[in-house]
C-alpha cells in the first residue's frame, strides 16, 4: 500500500478497475457557496413567518421534513398576500398547484443568491473538482454548483428527466432531490419524502446499479444520513452475504479532519437496517489533494466520449437496415471533439446525411442558426431529432418541424406525435427554459438581449437570454452570439443548448411577439424548399 492516505485511496480505486461514482451532499455546497444546512434553511424560512422556529419544532417533534410542511402551510397565505413577494408572484403564480409550491419558489431564489465564496483555497479546490475523473455524479443538492464545474456532463433532474431520455449512466449528473432550475422538483416536505421511494423506482434502480458496479465516494454526507441509509438498505436487501462483503470495499465516506486530527484512510462501521457495514472512511484536511488525485485516475476514454459511444451503440442495436461497411478509426484523446466514430453491432443503419457518422446536437443547432434547408426534412423530424431527444433534454424541435412543413407544401398541421416525451415537453412548455440563476429574473425580464450583451460578464446574456425581451435586432444578436459559441461537434453545454432552444422557439416556434415575416427576412430564413447540396 502507499505511504500516505491519499495514495492508499488511489491504489484502492485503481484496483477496482472502474472509475468512481461521486455521491455529493450538502457539505460541499456549504463549503463552497456558504449555503445553509437543513437547520439553517428551516430557521431562515421560519423567520419569514409570524411563528418562531420553536413552534414548528415542537409541533413536528424535530422531524425536519415535517417542520418544512408546517412552514409551507403557514407561508402559503403570506406569499399570496404580502407585497414583498409581488415579483415572485409575477413569475410563478400560474405554476402554483400545491401548498408547498410558494415555499419551494422562494427556496430556489434563496439558494441561487449564494455565490461561490471568494477565497484562493476554495478556488483551487473547485478547479481541481472540475477536472475529476468520475463515471457519474449523484447529488441531493439543489444548487447548480456541480453542473457549473462539470460542464461536459449531461444533467438529469429527478425521475421524470431519466424516464424521458435514454441515459447512458456515464458522464451524467443525477439531481435526485430536484434542482433550483425547476423549483417544484425540490424534495422538501414530509409529503415529498413519503412519496419519494414509491414514485421513483426507475431512478432508484439505476442508482443502485451504479452503486454495485463502481466504487462510490460519499462527499458532503455524514455516516448517519437518513437518505443514504435508506438507499443502502434497499441495495443490501438484494445482495448475498458475499456481495455485501464486496460492497464494504466499494463504499468510501469522505470527511474533513477535526481539529488536531491527521489525514487517514481507515475502517469505519455503518449500521444499515439489520446489517453493519465495514466501510472505508477517508479523512482529509481539505479536498484539494483528494480532487487532484481523482483527476489523475487512469481514464480509458473521457466520460463525454464514452457517453457518445454508448449512445451510438444503443442506436445501432435498434436499427434494421444492414450495411456492408464499417470504419475503424484511431482515437486520440487530445482530439476527441474532431473524431467521428462508427460502431457496428448486429445490423447497422446508415446514420444521418454525413455518410456513416451521426449528426449530433451541435450539427442541428448550427444548421438552425445558419438557416440550412437542404436536409431530408422527413428524416430530420422523424429520425434524427427523436434520437437526439432520447439522449438529451434540450434539442431544437420547431426548426425540423418547420422544414417538414415546407416539404409537405400542403399546409397540414405539424405532427408531433412521433417525438419522444422530451420533445413534446419542450413544445407543451412543461420543460421550461429558465436560467440556473433566478435571483435577478424579474429585472432581466425587462431588458432586451442587446442590453444584456452590454454587461461586462457575458454569462449574463447566456443565462438571462432565456427570459429577456426580444425585438428583431435582438434575435439577430442572439444568432451571432450563439454562432460564436456552439461547437463544431458535440458535446454542447447545457446552457448553450437551452439558449439554442430559445432561438428555436423565437424563430420557428411561438415565442416571438413581433412580425414573423420581418424576423425571417432579417435572419435569411427561407420560405421555399431548396436543396443546395443534394440537388
Amino acid at each position: 500500500m502507499g505511504t500516505t492516505p491519499v495514495t492508499q485511496l488511489q491504489e484502492a480505486l485503481e484496483h477496482a478497475e472502474a472509475l468512481p461514482v461521486l455521491f455529493v451532499g450538502s457539505g460541499l455546497s456549504r463549503r463552497y457557496l456558504g449555503s445553509p444546512d437543513w437547520d439553517g434553511l428551516l430557521d431562515y424560512f421560519a423567520s419569514l413567518t409570524p411563528r418562531p422556529m420553536s413552534y414548528y419544532r415542537g409541533r413536528a417533534g424535530n422531524d425536519r421534513p415535517r417542520i418544512a410542511s408546517l412552514i409551507a402551510d403557514e407561508f402559503y397565505d403570506l406569499w399570496f398576500r404580502e407585497p414583498v413577494y409581488n415579483d415572485s408572484r409575477a413569475l410563478f403564480e400560474p405554476e402554483v398547484e400545491q401548498v408547498a409550491d410558494p415555499l419551494k419558489f422562494e427556496i430556489a431564489q434563496y439558494i441561487s443568491s449564494h455565490d461561490v465564496i471568494s477565497d484562493s483555497g476554495i478556488a483551487a479546490e473547485l478547479d481541481a473538482l472540475g477536472h475529476v475523473h468520475a463515471h457519474a455524479v449523484i447529488t441531493t443538492n439543489w444548487d447548480t454548483m456541480l453542473e457549473t464545474q462539470f460542464k461536459d456532463l449531461e444533467v438529469f433532474v429527478g425521475q421524470q428527466d431519466v424516464l424521458f431520455a435514454t441515459t447512458q449512466a456515464v458522464g451524467e449528473i443525477y439531481k435526485i432531490h430536484g434542482s433550483i432550475t425547476d423549483p417544484k422538483s425540490l424534495i422538501v416536505t414530509s409529503e415529498d419524502y413519503s412519496q419519494y421511494w414509491d414514485r421513483n423506482p426507475y431512478l432508484i434502480a439505476k442508482l443502485l446499479t451504479m452503486l454495485v458496479e463502481h466504487p462510490v465516494l460519499f462527499i458532503g454526507y455524514g455516516l448517519g444520513d437518513a437518505h443514504i441509509n435508506k438507499m443502502l438498505e434497499n441495495l443490501i436487501a438484494c445482495l448475498t452475504a458475499e456481495q455485501i462483503e464486496v460492497l464494504n470495499d466499494r463504499l468510501v465516506f469522505v470527511r474533513r479532519a477535526h481539529a488536531g486530527e491527521d489525514s487517514a484512510l481507515q475502517r469505519g462501521s455503518m449500521t444499515v437496517g439489520a446489517h453493519t457495514l465495514s466501510i472505508r472512511e477517508y479523512v482529509c484536511g481539505d479536498f484539494l489533494e483528494l480532487f487532484s488525485m481523482l483527476g489523475a485516475l487512469p481514464e480509458r476514454f473521457p466520460a463525454r466520449l464514452l457517453r457518445r459511444l454508448r449512445q451510438s451503440v444503443y442506436e445501432l442495436t435498434f436499427s434494421t437496415e444492414p450495411s456492408g461497411r464499417v470504419h475503424v478509426l484511431p482515437i486520440d484523446d487530445k482530439d476527441i471533439d474532431d473524431v467521428e466514430i462508427v460502431v457496428g453491432v448486429g445490423t447497422m443503419e446508415r446514420l444521418g446525411e454525413k455518410g456513416y457518422s451521426a449528426l449530433g446536437r451541435s450539427d442541428i443547432c448550427r444548421d438552425m442558426l445558419t438557416c440550412e434547408t437542404d436536409h431530408n426534412a422527413e428524416r430530420l423530424a422523424s429520425d434524427l431529432v427523436p434520437r437526439l431527444l432520447r439522449g438529451a433534454k434540450f434539442v431544437p424541435v420547431y426548426y425540423p418541424l418547420y422544414l417538414a412543413h415546407l416539404l409537405d407544401g400542403a399546409g397540414n398541421p405539424l405532427d408531433i406525435s412521433g417525438l419522444p416525451a422530451n420533445g413534446r415537453a419542450l413544445i407543451s412548455g412543461s420543460t421550461k427554459l429558465i436560467p440556473y440563476v433566478v435571483r435577478d429574473k424579474a429585472k432581466r425580464q425587462k431588458q432586451t438581449f442587446r442590453e444584456l450583451l452590454l454587461e461586462e460578464d457575458k454569462n449574463v446574456a447566456l443565462e438571462y437570454g432565456l427570459v429577456c425581451m426580444y425585438e428583431v435586432a435582438d434575435v439577430v444578436a442572439l444568432k451571432d452570439f450563439l454562432l460564436e459559441r456552439v461547437p463544431q461537434s458535440d458535446p454542447v453545454s447545457t446552457p448553450i443548448a437551452k439558449l439554442c432552444c430559445k432561438y428555436d422557439r423565437l424563430v420557428y416556434g411561438p415565442d416571438f411577439g413581433g412580425d414573423r415575416g420581418d424576423l425571417h427576412a432579417a435572419l435569411g430564413v427561407s420560405r421555399d424548399r431548396r436543396r443546395r447540396r443534394n440537388g
